[in-house]
């Protein structure tokens, strides 16, 4: 989870000898188009290599992957206060995270991406990411043509993922139906000039597709987190003051993120708030949205321990980390995925419960940051809740450990401006920039 252990130095704005123009290919984050949009992993990038002085254009979907909404009706540019060109390819939109309609969607923004990046003049580097694995094979086939370096972020180890959700007797057929996929895959990962990770085991699937051993110009970038100021507007607190209020006096368990049949289910955090019904001292804060929280709120029905807070802004999102005394990562399998809000919760100084393996788990143990619970275990998971509200000691220790882990491992705004730098770094190796400082 840690930057590979390199050295991290903060961000800071300067003007480089020669800007470089960066290309960022993302099509599954929302973008930050409105004030208080929670900003993610390749928004993060943008904002560092802008304020480094690089002239950067992020390649994205007219659709909004979180709300499945069109957030433009075409193909469309926008630029950000901080310069960055935001170019929006439309595709044909999805209602499924897992469906032909999404194969399809991806397919045709890939398709754009070729024939529009071949009416511009060519980047100095690319860095895409991965899923969608068709626009960075198209990225890599265009920086090979062009003789322009390509960084692989590695997000999701796609199409592997597929395999670890069916049996093992279906696993063979399944490759066979997917070959051109894996093969993409590994074509684009043996292009790249350099492969990065949220995840050392990630970086470790992606090298192996490359069919090397790892070099410098490989990292490990943990997704971390952009803490914000103490959320204390007057119109943030007033929408949410009945149920500020009502967990004033309570030790709050918070969970953010997507309510869908994913790898992160939060459905478990239904059940263990009935078997906690009877402690009123106890309280579940449900921030989010998604295809499971009509069922949820449905299997929560009658309970006045739990509150959903809905889909939240930057901002908002603050406001329940600042009241929380400890956050939940549940997972409803085995997976080394990682999890944008665990950082979200270290940065508050908040112990993690979480059912992650891989990376994760190993931070959590190595680290005292938090307890671990097995998948899918509800009695477990409700022993860790009371032993951390029980024992005021093992709590105290546990979020002092978790508030430094984050200043020194997972803060967004250093781990970024090492991201940058090694970017420069790369497009130097192959292009000659000196801009270096």
């Amino acid at each position: 989870m840690p930057a590979n252990g390199a050295h991290i130095t903060p961000i800071t704005t300067r003007t480089t000898e020669r800007s470089l123009t960066v290309w960022l290919l993302q099509i599954g984050e929302p973008l930050p188009l409105q004030a208080g949009a929670r900003k993610m992993r390749t928004a993060l990038v943008a904002d560092a290599l802008a304020a480094r002085g690089h002239r950067v254009v992020w390649w994205t979907s007219a659709f909004d992957h979180f709300s499945k909404s069109w957030m433009f009706t075409a193909d469309a540019d926008r630029t950000l206060d901080n310069g960055v060109l935001i170019k929006a390819l439309k595709g044909i939109g999805y209602r499924k995270n897992i469906s032909l309609r999404r194969f399809l969607d991806h397919r045709l923004i890939s398709r754009k991406f070729r024939s529009v990046s071949a009416s511009m003049p060519a980047p100095d580097i690319i860095v895409a990411s991965t899923p969608t694995h068709d626009l960075a094979c198209e990225a890599a086939a265009y920086a090979s043509r062009m003789n322009v370096p390509v960084i692989i972020d590695i997000r999701d180890p796609w199409p592997d993922i597929f395999l670890d959700s069916i049996p093992h007797r279906l696993r063979g057929p399944l490759k066979l139906v997917l070959f051109n996929e894996f093969r993409s895959i590994r074509q684009t990962l043996r292009r790249a000039d350099g492969i990065f990770a949220v995840t050392e085991h990630q970086l470790q699937w992606g090298l192996r597709y490359a069919g090397r051993e790892r070099a410098e110009r490989d990292k490990v970038y943990s997704l971390g987190y952009h803490r914000r100021p103490i959320a204390d507007r007057p119109a943030v607190l007033d929408k949410f003051k009945e149920v500020v209020d009502r967990t004033n006096e309570t030790f709050n368990v918070f969970f953010v993120g997507t309510i869908s049949r994913s790898y992160h289910n939060p459905m478990i955090l239904a059940e263990a708030a009935r078997a906690l019904a009877a402690r009123q001292d106890i309280h579940f804060i449900i921030a989010g949205s998604g295809e499971l929280l009509p069922e949820m709120k449905r299997r929560c029905a009658g309970l006045t321990n739990i509150t959903f807070v809905g889909w939240l802004n930057a901002e908002e999102i603050q406001l329940f980390l600042d009241r929380a005394n400890v956050g939940i990562c549940p997972a409803s399998k085995v997976t080394d995925l990682p999890t944008n809000k665990a950082f979200s919760y270290l940065s508050a100084g908040i112990p993690i419960i979480s059912s992650f393996h891989g990376d994760l788990k190993d931070t959590i143990e190595r680290l005292d940051i938090g307890l671990y619970y097995p998948p899918n275990d509800e009695t477990s998971l409700t022993r860790s809740i009371l032993r951390l509200k029980e024992d005021t000691a093992l709590h105290q220790r546990l979020s002092r450990n978790a508030l430094s882990a984050f200043e020194t491992l997972f803060n967004a705004d250093t781990i970024y401006a090492d991201y940058a730098r090694h970017v420069e770094t790369i497009a130097c190796a192959k292009t000659g920039y000196s801009g270096l400082g």
